[in-house]
């Protein structure tokens, strides 16, 4: 009875996952992705068959869905501080909350001025963390082209059996989650959390990482679309048509998919290995945390 009751209970979160709002769903997608870096960051690289199993599991990967999903989750990140929630709410019992949706509608920027100091914060370093993972992926495989001797003149066909890509029902429940439902700032493997991508996978990696200097100008328009979604997650509007909308954010979306044309260009003119591995070290993985993390300045190194 007592299994039964077990599996009953993951049907239903699977059946309410499978309903999820826009936004979440989106968290999905660059969940589904962040947990195949996890993969990289863990697997021995042996042979240019796991450098191909690498490429399938980057390349499986839609860039402008990782590029949504990479938004829905810093908004969610966002919506994580008091301070912002705080703000917004605020707002909401002096204007009600279609007056609020109405100024969300009419100005990119109105988020922004809600107490965002510390959301912004948020974001800033859990892009940080984000670009940090890839880029020491991304050292591994580059590090393997360098040292790689044994040349192998064949293309790199792929042809390599990986598995359906998928997120357990405890994964999908520590994803699906509302404004102030963790505590990043003070725990490090909480939703948003520099730490949370590896303690989702179940990885126990103490590496440094840089901690983010100030936001970077020429990308407010990004943490505005950001700070707007969370904004709309705190108000609970989050399955309202305007978050499709500010999920397809044009700046991320464009580095990402210059990333993987390039990362298929490199690919196109691979001989063996090593080469592939450097195209997946460079285009595939540091190239698309650099997408993340241009957001703010990188400054001092941090645990």
């Amino acid at each position: 009875m007592r299994t039964l009751s077990l599996a009953l209970g993951s049907l239903l979160f699977l059946a309410a996952s499978a309903q999820a709002d826009p936004l979440h769903e989106a968290v999905d997608a660059y969940a589904l992705y962040q947990n195949d870096v996890s993969n990289l960051l863990g697997v021995d690289i042996e042979s240019g068959r796991t450098v191909d199993a690498a490429l399938a599991r980057i390349l499986r990967h839609n860039a402008a869905e990782v590029a949504r999903g990479w938004i829905a989750y810093s908004a969610l990140t966002a919506a994580q501080s008091p301070q912002f929630a705080a703000g917004v709410q605020s707002q909401i019992r002096d204007l009600g909350r279609d007056g609020v949706l109405a100024a969300l509608d009419d100005d990119i920027g109105y988020a922004r001025r809600q107490n965002s100091t510390e959301a912004i914060a948020l974001v800033l370093e859990a892009a940080s963390a984000d670009a940090a993972r890839a880029g020491r992926a991304g050292d591994r495989y580059e590090s393997f082209a360098r040292e790689e001797s044994h040349v192998q003149l064949v293309a790199s066909v792929l042809e390599v059996d990986i598995g359906a890509a998928r997120l357990s029902p405890q994964m999908l429940e520590r994803l699906h989650i509302g404004p102030l439902a963790g505590a990043p700032m003070r725990n490090p493997a909480d939703f948003g959390g520099r730490g949370f991508w590896d303690a989702l996978a179940g990885r126990n990696d103490r590496t440094e990482t840089a901690r983010p200097g100030p936001e970077r100008g020429v990308y407010a328009p990004v943490t505005n679309h950001i700070l707007t979604l969370a904004a709309l997650a705190v108000a609970d509007a989050s399955d309202d048509d305007r978050v499709a909308a500010l999920l397809n954010e044009p700046i991320t979306r464009q580095c990402l998919e210059m990333q993987r044309l390039e990362l298929r260009q490199c690919l196109s003119v691979s001989v063996d290995a090593g080469e592939r591995a450097y195209c997946l070290g460079h285009h595939g993985l540091s190239g698309p945390g650099e997408c993340f993390s241009a957001i703010g300045h990188a400054s001092s190194l941090s645990r």
